[in-house]
C-alpha cells in the first residue's frame, strides 16, 4: 500500500503538470477570439452612439446599421468559438480524471476495507474532481446548444417568403430544432447527474469522518494518584453533544441530503417534461 499511496501521489502531480499545461494552451487559442470579442462590442457600441447622437443622412445610416450588424454577427461567432474551445477543454480534464478513477477503482478490489482506508480519501476527492470538471464541461456544452438553437430560429425567420426548395427547408429546420431541443434535455440531464455526484463524493466523505470519530478511542496517561485523576474530572468542562464534531458533521450531511433530494425531483420533472418530445424512460 506505500508504494501504490506514492503512485497515487505522482499521477496526482502529473495531473497537475497536465492541467496547467491544457490551460496554457486553451488560454492561447482562447485570446483571439477574446480580442474579437471586445472589439466587436467597443465598435458596435460606438456605431450605435453615432447613429443616436449624429445627424446622419439616409445612406449613412443604413451603411452604419449593416457595419454594426457586421460587428454583431462577428461578436456572436467569436462567442461561439469560445464557448466549442470551452467544451474541448473539459473534455480533456474529465478524461484524464476519469481514466485515474478507474484505474484507482480496480485497485481497490485488491484490499481489505481497513488496508484501503489510507486511500479512501484520495478516492473520494477523484470523484468528487471528476463531477465537477465533467458538470462545466456539460454547462458549457448546454450554452453551445443554445446556441445551436438560436442560429436555427433566425434561420426559420430568414425562410419566410423565400424560395425553400434547398437543403435547409422549413421541415429540415423544424427537424434540426426538434433534436437540438433533445440534445438539451440530455446535457440538463447530465448536469443534474454530475451535481448530484458532486453531493454523494461529499456525503461518502462525510459518513466516512462520522465514521472514523465515533470509532476514535482516546488514550489517557496513567495517573498513580487517584485524588489528582477525581480533581481532573471535576475541573473538566462538560462537552454540550450539540457542538460535538459528529454532530456538526451530522447537520452538514443532513443539508447535502436535502440538497440531493432537491436535484432528484428536478430529474423527475426533466424527464417527465422530455418525453412528450418522444423520449422513452426505459
Amino acid at each position: 500500500m506505500i508504494l501504490l499511496l506514492q503512485i497515487y501521489h505522482e499521477e496526482d502531480l502529473a495531473y497537475q503538470d497536465l492541467v496547467t499545461v491544457a490551460t496554457t494552451f486553451y488560454q492561447y487559442l482562447l485570446q483571439p477570439f477574446r480580442d474579437m470579442r471586445e472589439l466587436a462590442g467597443l465598435y458596435k457600441m460606438e456605431i450605435l452612439k453615432s447613429l443616436d447622437e449624429e445627424e446622419l443622412g439616409p445612406k449613412r445610416i443604413a451603411a452604419l446599421e449593416r457595419e454594426a450588424e457586421e460587428w454583431r454577427r462577428r461578436g456572436e461567432d467569436a462567442v461561439s468559438s469560445i464557448q466549442d474551445i470551452t467544451v474541448s477543454y473539459f473534455i480533456e480534464t474529465s478524461k484524464a480524471l476519469g481514466g485515474m478513477l478507474r484505474v484507482m477503482e480496480e485497485d481497490k478490489r485488491g484490499f481489505g476495507q481497513a488496508s484501503w482506508a489510507s486511500a479512501a480519501p484520495r478516492l473520494e476527492k477523484l470523484r468528487f474532481l471528476l463531477a465537477k470538471e465533467t458538470l462545466q464541461h456539460m454547462r458549457a456544452a448546454e450554452m453551445c446548444l443554445h446556441r445551436k438553437k438560436h442560429t436555427i430560429r433566425e434561420k426559420m425567420g430568414g425562410l419566410s417568403g423565400q424560395d425553400q426548395r434547398g437543403p435547409e427547408t422549413v421541415d429540415n429546420l423544424e427537424l434540426q430544432y426538434y433534436e437540438a431541443q433533445l440534445e438539451l434535455y440530455d446535457a440538463k440531464f447530465e448536469i443534474l447527474k454530475n451535481e448530484e455526484l458532486l453531493l454523494v463524493a461529499q456525503i461518502d466523505t462525510l459518513r466516512r469522518q462520522i465514521k472514523e470519530l465515533k470509532e476514535e478511542v482516546v488514550y489517557y496517561d496513567v495517573c498513580e494518584d487517584p485524588e489528582e485523576l477525581q480533581s481532573l474530572s471535576q475541573t473538566a468542562a462538560p462537552l454540550d453533544p450539540t457542538h460535538s464534531p459528529v454532530n456538526h458533521l451530522g447537520r452538514r450531511l443532513q443539508q447535502l441530503e436535502a440538497k440531493r433530494g432537491n436535484i432528484c425531483a428536478r430529474r423527475a420533472y426533466l424527464r417527465n417534461k422530455k418525453v412528450p418530445w418522444g423520449w422513452c424512460v426505459c
